[in-house]
């Protein structure tokens, strides 16, 4: 019966431990890197999100951000999970943002992405 339950316990913690299906995520913020700023000790970046004049895959609820990437940020280039991306200004390639809750109520809106996921054509 231990062995069971210890089991049962290591799937659950294994399947929690793997990325969600980026096209299942609910995604506050879409559009294209406007600009980014890397912070002097090089421990998180800002990128600043511009959706206004693009057509929304799906609906969001900002249009314009600032989006702190930080190492706990989960990071998809074309759907597959990568450790980093070299963020740069490109209005050819579409960001969507998912915010880890707390956005400070400034326009732009400013706060930490928990998922950022980048469409980029090869």
């Amino acid at each position: 019966m231990k062995k069971k339950a210890l089991f049962f316990i290591l799937i659950l913690f294994i399947s929690s431990c793997q990325a969600e299906d980026p096209s299942s995520i609910r995604y506050d913020m879409q559009g294209y890197i406007e600009d980014v700023r890397i912070d002097s000790e090089g421990t998180f970046i800002n990128i600043l999100v511009n959706g206004q004049m693009i057509s929304q895959e799906g609906p969001t609820m900002i249009d314009y951000g600032w989006a702190t990437v930080t190492s706990d940020t989960i990071i998809y280039l074309n759907g597959e999970v990568i450790n980093f991306y070299p963020f740069e200004i490109d209005e050819n390639i579409n960001v969507l943002v998912q915010y880890d809750g707390a956005i400070m109520e400034s326009y732009p809106v400013q706060g930490t992405a928990s998922v950022v996921s980048i469409k980029k054509d090869n």
